[in-house]
């Protein structure tokens, strides 16, 4: 019985809505009223869209195009990082040439230290 009840109870309420909603859209003064709410909400968001570029506030296309290049960026990242752990093919080796030792270079020499001498004696 709860079933039917609930049907009974569900079938009104869509009847109901059904003729409001004929009702309103038969009202031309309603449908006015529609169009001007649609047409002012149209300004709004055209003017929050040229004013958040002035404030310099990423709109969701920006933070869209973000997103997906720090996805792009994410794979990249991780593709070298997984070719960096794979193990490297062994190159053949070749003997290196003996890279020539630099010339010796001498110091300049040091300045002699000036001689101490014995004060000499008063007689």
């Amino acid at each position: 019985m709860s079933d039917s009840l609930l049907d009974q109870l569900k079938a009104r309420g869509e009847a109901f809505f059904t003729e409001i909603s004929n009702n309103l859209m038969s009202n031309p003064t309603f449908i006015d009223m529609l169009k001007k709410g649609i047409a002012a909400k149209e300004a709004v968001d055209k003017q929050v869209a040229e004013a958040l570029p002035r404030m310099n506030v990423a709109t969701r296309k920006d933070v869209s195009k973000l997103e997906d290049r720090i996805d792009e960026l994410e794979s990249e990242l991780q593709a070298l990082r997984s070719a960096a752990a794979a193990p490297k093919r062994a190159a053949p080796t070749r003997p290196r040439a003996a890279a020539p030792k630099p010339a010796a270079t001498k110091a300049p020499a040091r300045k002699a230290a000036p001689q101490k001498t014995a004060p000499s004696r008063r007689r």
